[in-house]
């Protein structure tokens, strides 16, 4: 590697810089090279990963929130492309979640803005074992929790509040929708079994648990004329209009942000309106069951998963960990990794561990959404916390465009539930069959398992 010298033919260390604010830039590069340090400053990820492969840096200090590619994805990198180099993460939103993730990705340091220049100096210094620097703090496992085991009773709890995405495109499933309905119509406004589109039936399902008055339907404008005619009149269920589709990230936690105001203390059960469930009741009742844990462990974020019937790869998978506590269906889990697009080999693995099915259903207190999206997607949050009170009122349409045009978009799976596996827990979908329409493929495999064939079979040559 090649050495700089300063005074005294001491060797002058090369610290990469990754930070976007250039006032910010500007101090820290002043402050490092004042204690004898040469300086390189990139302003994006994509400029510090071109750095990295021109020249050798002996540390890098990383903001996390970058532009396009974020710090905590940067740090992932940069550990694997040089894991020699000790990588120092640093985020004005941070928290424990952030802390434990910046460590799984193989950083070094974890700082919160605003950092104390001495501090920042005597951890860069720490890590090329100068002196001793401050150490990252690491997030304590969960104590596990005292649900009560199976047959206890719990107390009582109030209805959750339910959230139902329907903003969503359904782009893999549009060459059905199109040839069906003869336009691109999005998957969820289909009839594709009985009279009920998929969000109608996903809007009784939820019913069976959750008052209209606390559900929350989660669309974009440009939907408006097919979700005209969806939802029962009267209905006393609220609908936000997103003016742009940013991702299913906003789509979970503008209805957080939105509830919170209105119910502090509320918990939130998310919905998809994707899905084909068979025991609609049982799936309620695990629903209710997710609730009362999460009202005596509001920390935890907890997903159902689903019992796996083959080892598919369109879906991802969910690979669990010890025993947190019980619910009276069953245990519940900790998270240990995420599977996403799984090849064959990978899903037959998944399949043979006995690892669960992701069914992006979840139930959380609506503080917790609002304080993972700080911790993560902090555009996305600022945003949100200005935006979500302006969507009682129509006439606030022209702000909210602005709002949501200057909003990046974000999946709420890779930016949020990747990174806080710590506050994650999974309960098993007992005694329910379940299925993500979201190909073709999926539609009429999991029909053809349940022994339906619906009239559209014959028109597209599936005769049952």
């Amino acid at each position: 590697m090649p050495e700089h010298y300063g005074a005294a033919g001491s060797i002058r260390r090369h610290v990469l810089v990754v930070e976007d604010d250039p006032a910010m830039a500007s101090l820290v590069k002043d402050t490092l090279e004042r204690e004898g340090f040469r300086v390189s400053v990139e302003r994006s990820g994509e400029g510090a990963i071109a750095a990295v492969e021109r020249e050798w840096f002996d540390v890098a200090i990383v903001d996390k929130e970058l532009p396009v590619l974020n710090g905590l994805d940067l740090v992932s990198f940069l550990t694997h492309r040089v894991p020699e180099m000790p990588v120092i993460l640093i985020t004005a939103f941070g928290g424990a979640l952030v802390a434990e993730a910046a460590l799984s990705r193989g950083a070094t340091r974890y700082l919160d803005k605003p950092v104390r220049l001495a501090e920042l100096v005597g951890t860069v210094r720490g890590v090329l074992g100068h002196d001793a620097g401050p150490a990252a703090p690491r997030r304590q496992s969960p104590t596990p929790a005292s649900a009560p085991r199976p047959g206890a009773p719990g107390p009582p709890v109030r209805s959750p509040w339910a959230v139902i995405l329907a903003g969503g495109r359904g782009t893999r499933l549009l060459p059905l929708t199109r040839r069906l309905f003869g336009e691109p119509r999005p998957k969820q406004y289909a009839t594709l079994v009985g009279s009920r589109s998929m969000l109608q039936r996903t809007f009784d399902r939820v019913a069976l648990a959750v008052p209209p008055e606390r559900t929350v339907v989660v669309s974009v404008r440009d939907q408006a004329k097919y979700l005209a005619s969806e939802l029962p009149r009267p209905s006393t269920a609220h609908v936000l209009l997103q003016p742009a589709d940013r991702g299913t990230a906003a789509g979970v936690l503008l209805p957080a942000h939105w509830i919170r105001r209105r119910d502090p203390d509320a918990t939130v059960a998310v919905f998809p309106s994707d899905h084909f469930v068979l025991g609609e009741r049982l799936f309620m009742n695990r629903v209710a069951e997710a609730a009362a844990f999460v009202e005596q462990h509001p920390e935890r974020l907890l997903l159902l998963g689903a019992a796996p019937t083959d080892a598919e790869t369109e879906y991802g998978w969910i690979e669990t960990g010890e025993t947190l506590g019980w619910t009276p269906s069953g245990a519940v889990r900790a998270v240990r990794r995420f599977v996403e697009k799984p090849t064959a080999e990978e899903a037959a693995a998944c399949f043979a561990r006995g690892d669960l099915w992701n069914t992006l259903v979840f139930v959380a207190k609506a503080q917790t959404l609002v304080d993972v999206g700080r911790q993560f997607l902090w555009r996305v949050h600022v945003a949100l916390e200005k935006v979500a009170p302006l969507f009682d009122a129509d006439d606030n349409l022209p702000v909210l465009r602005r709002a949501f045009g200057a909003m990046p978009s974000a999946s709420f799976s890779t930016a949020i539930l990747q990174d806080c596996a710590p506050a994650l827990a999974v309960m098993r979908l007992a005694g329910v069959a379940w299925s993500d329409w979201g190909s073709p493929r999926r539609v009429i495999l999991s029909l053809r398992q349940a022994g339906l064939a619906p009239d559209w079979f014959r028109r597209v040559g599936l005769d049952a």
